[in-house]
């Protein structure tokens, strides 16, 4: 059986080329910044980043808040494709 291990920075960069910040927001928001991507998209959402859960990709447990592909990503394309808005950028691209 294969082991599974935490994902380490080093896991995050090589998969997408950083790690997000994560704060939470004196309103109660949560606000996850991909500052590493050059367009810098910030997400602003009410669940906390321990609920949004894990994934294991190669053997290597993820936290799926801080995965562009899951949390970010992926929702900001379904959201385009029903002609809603994407995510706010802090820089453009």
């Amino acid at each position: 059986m294969t082991k599974i291990r935490q994902a380490t920075f080093a896991d995050y960069f090589k998969r997408q080329g950083g790690v997000p910040e994560i704060i939470q927001r004196s309103d109660g928001l949560w606000q996850i910044t991909h500052r590493y991507r050059d367009d810098c998209p910030q997400i602003t959402t009410h669940i906390p980043p321990e609920e949004r859960g894990t994934v294991i990709i190669n053997s290597v447990l993820f936290e799926i808040s801080k995965l562009w592909q899951f949390e970010g990503g992926g929702c900001e394309s379904k959201s385009k494709k029903v002609k809603g808005e994407g995510y706010e950028r802090l820089r453009n691209k």
